[in-house]
């Protein structure tokens, strides 16, 4: 199956903040420039960066993204619940810059993840593969101590052995059964931990949009489970660990660690 991606990466996600983080100096670059680079070294697909404050475009322009602007008062609203991950901001901007369904695969990945691995973005190719595939996400290993922890979303998932992903080691793709924040929940089951990055294929993410969410996703706060009480089926691929995502200073400054050039 030949897919036509393009990655859109949302800039700004909290509309009403001034664009500090993403602006943040990291070595020379803003942190913005820094995780596009990262997602343009995948070689996979189109990028488009959306943004809001002229700034941020300016900065991402001048590094040789292509920028559009977006205007939050201007998105249509199906309901009053937004997804964390910007899924509705997302479909509007695709259908805006591809009116005439040129891609068929949308990756959204989020701005604050300047070390995530480029390999990764190609694996996530792989559970796309099924035709019967509407989205696909990444999951890595979970600790003992995570489990725990509510603030991580964990995940039940059917393995299919004979599935390879050649440009990963030790990947492999499954099909999700459930998440939940809450392991009992889930079963007795090996569990892993949920990364926040989607690709959609174009139908599924305009089914994704426009239902609305259900109880299970506001009770959780998993927009993921509404995916799968909708009916589409989401694959994951495996990676080995979580992308380090800047959410505090004090993230910004162990970024500046891991990203240095002269340690």
């Amino acid at each position: 199956m030949i897919l036509n991606p393009l990655i859109v990466i949302p800039s700004q996600l909290n509309e009403l903040g001034e664009p500090k983080k993403q602006l943040a100096d990291v070595h020379g670059q803003s942190m913005v420039v820094q995780s596009y680079k990262r997602v343009k070294q995948a070689g996979i697909g189109s990028i488009i960066v959306d943004c809001i404050d002229d700034s941020v475009a300016e900065a991402l322009g001048d590094a040789g993204a292509y920028t559009v602007k977006t205007n939050p008062e201007d998105l249509l609203k199906n309901h009053n619940y937004k997804t964390e991950s910007g899924a509705e901001r997302i479909q509007a901007t695709v259908n805006k810059f591809d009116r005439f369904y040129t891609h068929d695969l949308i990756i959204n990945i989020h701005e604050d993840m300047p070390t995530l691995e480029p390999k990764y973005i190609r694996a996530l190719m792989y559970a796309l593969v099924d035709r019967e595939v509407g989205m696909a996400t990444m999951v890595c290993p979970i600790e003992e101590s995570e489990l725990s922890d509510i603030s991580i979303v964990k995940t039940a998932v059917d393995w299919n052995e004979g599935r390879i992903v050649y440009v990963l080691k030790n990947a492999k793709v499954g099909t999700v059964v459930d998440f939940s924040r809450d392991p009992k929940l889930l079963g007795d089951r090996p569990l892993f931990r949920h990364v926040p990055i989607y690709a959609y294929k174009r139908g599924a993410l305009d089914q994704f949009v426009n239902s609305p969410p259900t109880d299970r996703e506001l009770e959780e706060n998993i927009e993921s489970l509404r995916a799968l009480e909708a009916g589409i089926r989401m694959d994951v691929c495996l990676v080995d660990s979580a992308p380090f995502t800047v959410k505090t200073e004090e993230d910004l400054e162990e970024i500046r660690v891991k990203l240095n050039p002269n340690p």
